[in-house]
């Protein structure tokens, strides 16, 4: 419709398209930012800048999105507030700064995925699924497609231990063959993992009956689900993906008005410092030098452990 829309007003030689991105990546800033002496290389002192800045802290300001760290909580942090303290009641202890109740769930040390599972579940029965008339979602971001199949299944026998009215999807790139978990090489189309999917995963979080989704690798980026108030994280994450990922829950929603994430992990110190990077502004730390893959291939071809012919016939 959009194009149909478009091919009436302009020729397509005539459209100009335009594109917004709150984190740009450096070759991206290479490309259109602006150095601030352009007769000079880039280089210290000399790096692009954005040609215009509409910043996070501006847009959390305004209402545009949501801080998706208000209420961030590593787990060993969790743990140790659980520890220190128990003695503490629950109207002595302030929401933002404890989450609201020291509850048993911090009390769990994660040793393997059961336990983690419980640690997630609990936590979202007793703080996420409760906010928009108990449909916000969560999302469980894992290290690898293995670890989501292993996840997809533990969460679902202690959900169905529980007798708890919730449901889960997995998503994951091809197959994943683990034959712990079952004879057969799974894949998001297998019915002990998706059972009755049909379409999109995208479409089917959308429903009323799923409500937590896994994910290894994917809708980790461009993910649009405003009903996402969740996000339990159990992979490392640096720079520019952290700050991707965990933005999944800064989509705004009638009466959406905090997120929370549990990171059993990530050290909050360097998720913080991946943020401001962007919360005011984007910058680059250096400049990207073009000579790197050739200076490596110099290298290369000096250990003398290949020859052209090697080369041409894997090629």
């Amino acid at each position: 419709l959009l194009q149909v829309q478009m091919a009436d007003r302009a020729k397509e030689s005539g459209i100009t398209y335009v594109a917004f991105t709150a984190t740009p990546k450096a070759k991206t800033m290479e490309l259109f930012g602006r150095r601030p002496d352009p007769s000079e290389p880039a280089g210290e002192g000399n790096l692009p800048e954005p040609f215009h800045v509409y910043s996070m802290r501006q847009a959390i300001e305004e209402g545009f999105i949501l801080d998706v760290l208000q209420n961030y909580t590593s787990y060993k942090l969790a743990y140790r507030l659980a520890q220190d303290g128990q003695a503490i009641s629950d109207e002595e202890v302030e929401r933002s700064a404890a989450l609201k109740k020291l509850m048993g769930w911090v009390k769990l040390h994660p040793h393997n995925i059961a336990q983690k599972v419980q640690i997630v579940v609990e936590h979202y029965r007793q703080f996420v699924w409760p906010l928009l008339d108990y449909k916000a979602k969560a999302m469980v971001v894992v290290g690898s497609r293995k670890e989501a199949v292993r996840w997809k299944i533990a969460i679902d026998k202690y959900i169905s231990q529980k007798g708890y009215p919730l449901g889960t999807l997995v998503a994951f790139s091809g197959e994943v063959n683990d034959k712990e978990s079952g004879p057969e090489p799974f894949t998001e189309r297998s019915a002990n993992l998706n059972p009755g999917l049909k379409g999109d995963i995208r479409e089917a979080f959308k429903g009323d009956s799923r409500q937590i989704l896994l994910v290894a690798n994917k809708f980790q980026t461009g993910f649009d689900q405003p009903l996402l108030c969740g996000m339990y994280v159990d992979r490392r994450l640096a720079g520019i993906q952290a700050v991707q990922t965990l933005s999944r829950l800064n989509r705004c929603h009638d009466n959406k008005t905090t997120t929370y994430v549990v990171d059993f992990a990530n050290e909050p110190s360097e998720i913080l410092e991946a943020f401001q990077t962007y919360y005011q502004t984007a910058q680059l730390s250096e400049a990207t030098d073009p000579n790197l893959i050739l200076d490596l291939k110099t290298k290369l071809d000096a250990q003398n452990h290949y020859d052209e012919y090697e080369i041409d016939r894997v090629v």
